[in-house]
């Protein structure tokens, strides 16, 4: 028997990062001819108030490797640094 996959429309409101099915809700916001689905009325009040805010942000900082070998590798990166500053060392 061959499974059926289920296609979900899914959006992310731009305020809490929640995920929204914009079939679901009647939380609309439009901006610039852009329109913005919400989770909860907070978020659509808080994006009308300064839509900037929330469109225009900067990616989040990939966070290193978590564990023991993380903190090892964190170390000898910092020992690198120290050693040959932040070129690569060189050969010849």
């Amino acid at each position: 028997m061959e499974r059926l996959a289920t296609v979900t429309n899914t959006i992310i409101d731009p305020v809490c990062g929640m995920k929204v099915d914009p079939t679901k809700t009647d939380l609309v916001a439009t901006h610039q001819g852009y329109s913005y689905h919400f989770c909860a009325e907070g978020c659509r009040k808080a994006f009308e108030a300064n839509p900037k805010k929330y469109l225009h942000r900067k990616p989040a900082k990939p966070k290193g490797p978590k564990g023991w070998m993380g903190r090892y590798l964190e170390r000898m990166a910092k020992s690198n640094r120290e050693l040959f500053g932040d070129s690569r060392p060189q050969c010849h």
